[in-house]
């Protein structure tokens, strides 16, 4: 388990040694000793038990224009993709939905 996903008080064997973590970046060896830095995707052993379940992550937030030229940036490749393999005669109606579609997600996009 990475050290970041143990909640504070958890103990755990890391190099032979057993630690606590006492915050969300350090580690004090068990009765009593140094603290240690811990770097958040350093892999532990947890100790006591089952190992304690991974914090739920939050909604991830990403702004609009960052999606958008995302989308884009695939539309195209599709377009490209597309415009390249079908025979002439499916190429058009296929180019129009697929700008159909990118104008549905778009919209729903900026609805929010």
């Amino acid at each position: 388990m990475k050290f970041s996903q143990l909640p504070i008080g958890q103990r755990f064997e890391l190099d032979g040694a057993v630690f606590v973590k006492t915050s969300p970046m350090m580690a004090a060896k068990e009765g009593g000793g140094e603290s240690r830095f811990m770097a958040r995707y350093v892999v532990v052993k947890v100790l006591g038990g089952e190992p304690a379940p991974a914090r739920p992550k939050g909604p991830r937030m990403v702004e609009e224009a960052v999606v958008a030229a995302a989308f884009d940036g695939f539309h195209s490749r599709c377009r490209e993709v597309l415009a390249r393999e079908l025979p002439a005669e499916k190429r058009e109606a296929a180019l129009a939905e697929l700008d159909e579609g990118r104008r549905g997600f778009l919209d729903a996009l900026s609805r929010g």
